[in-house]
């Protein structure tokens, strides 16, 4: 199957792992205390960071848009991806059709949205509704992202600090302000190439090598096409390396071998070091016994 790629995904090389949230989290809090704020509200920067990482939302869905004016090529087999018409070029930091005519260009024209509010919030289901770009046509497309208890605790502590009503936004910036944000923390982690795109890519990548099927990534991402969210199972590294010794029959790490006082079975590694599992495991049965 041949997938078309576009230029945002081309490049994984770079994405922000775990220990680079954590950094960024950090900063966060450390920034919101002596920086000027015009319009956050105290503990909106840390919040906006965790959302960004464990929901895998884009900027605009978080924080909410301005009204824009996109463009499509409706050529036949192109997908609707402009930077494959021989038609398109790029103008400044944008593609743009040199055939003003082209009875393939479309364009129209995207709502402003709020971004997350209160009421978009399913606290009993840890369900949050996004309303991100619609590329068939300028009604914004709503879909829902699964958040964990975490960030759930600490949505509701920040509704209870400020009084927030049902229509108020959970963090309380711009756009432009969040991505001036993002820059700003990204200079004090010493890490010049984060974009707010990265924290969506280290979410899925971060999904994918911890066992989230592929159908599931794509709803929490949004992607239409699933071919788009398939490009993420090359960092599935370790069900790689599983499926191909099922094949081709590795030589396991380890061997069962069974304790003669308690009865247990242990997986013994080569160094003789027991697994970590089993003996959680052994001390959870024995918990429950004793």
């Amino acid at each position: 199957m041949n997938v078309l790629v576009s230029d945002s995904m081309k490049n994984l090389s770079t994405y922000i792992k775990y220990e680079d949230f954590l950094k960024f989290e950090e900063a966060a809090k450390e920034y919101e205390y002596y920086a000027v704020r015009k319009r956050a509200r105290m503990g909106d920067y840390p919040l906006f960071i965790r959302l960004l990482f464990f929901t895998g939302a884009r900027i605009s869905e978080i924080v909410g848009g301005n009204q824009r004016v996109f463009t499509q090529c409706l050529f036949p087999g192109f997908k609707k991806r402009k930077g494959h018409c021989p038609k398109w070029a790029m103008v400044k930091d944008d593609r743009v059709c040199i055939d003003a005519g082209c009875k393939y260009l479309n364009t129209y024209v995207q709502k402003k949205h709020h971004g997350i509010r209160v009421k978009d919030i399913v606290f009993n289901d840890r369900i949050i509704a996004v309303y991100g770009k619609n590329v068939k046509s300028d009604e914004l497309k709503a879909r829902t992202v699964v958040i964990d208890t975490d960030t759930l605790e600490l949505i509701k502590q920040h509704i209870e600090r400020h009084a927030l009503k049902p229509n108020d936004k959970i963090i309380n910036l711009n756009e432009n302000g969040a991505k001036t944000l993002i820059n700003t923390l990204r200079d004090m982690v010493e890490m010049p190439w984060v974009s707010a795109h990265k924290f969506r890519h280290g979410h899925a990548i971060h999904c994918i090598q911890r066992g989230m099927d592929l159908r599931t990534l794509q709803q929490q991402l949004g992607h239409t096409d699933l071919g788009t969210t398939a490009i993420y199972l090359q960092f599935a590294v370790d069900d790689r390396k599983k499926s191909y010794d099922k094949v081709f029959g590795a030589k396991p790490d380890h061997v069962k071998v069974q304790c003669p006082s308690c009865g247990f079975t242990f997986r013994l590694k080569k160094d003789m070091g027991i697994d970590l599992e089993d003996r959680l495991s052994s001390i959870k049965t024995l918990t429950k016994m004793y």
